[in-house]
């Protein structure tokens, strides 16, 4: 009896010190996952700072092609360029197309136009 508890309290510390110099595998995927987590947060912000980017160059483009406004108006690009088409003479169905809007919307925002002046 007494060889055979001798035996198993050998045999647990050689398992104790033998895991030391085992790799952990554990730490391994971590460490992978960690590095996945932090190459897709450097994407996501690459791609933000393109999609800024593009939007800037859209609405300068916008303001470019609606040179009759005036910049320092308090609207939003968007207000100036449905009144700009209103003032044009487009039906609400084109503007709404255009500015991707409803036609509730393109309504309403006519009719504020309207009230303001």
């Amino acid at each position: 009896m007494i060889y055979v508890i001798i035996t198993i309290i050998t045999i647990a510390i050689l398992l104790f010190i033998l895991s030391f110099f085992l790799t952990d595998r554990f730490k391994q995927i971590e460490n992978q996952i960690e590095q996945f987590s932090i190459s897709t947060m450097q994407e996501t912000y690459q791609m933000k700072k393109k999609l800024k980017i593009l939007e800037e160059e859209l609405l300068t483009n916008d303001l470019g092609d609606l040179g009759s406004f005036e910049k320092t108006s308090n609207q939003t690009p968007l207000l100036r360029k449905i009144q700009h088409l209103h003032n044009q003479g487009l039906d609400v169905q084109t503007i709404a197309k255009e500015t991707s809007l409803s036609e509730y919307d393109v309504q309403s925002v006519i009719k504020q136009f309207s009230i303001q002046k």
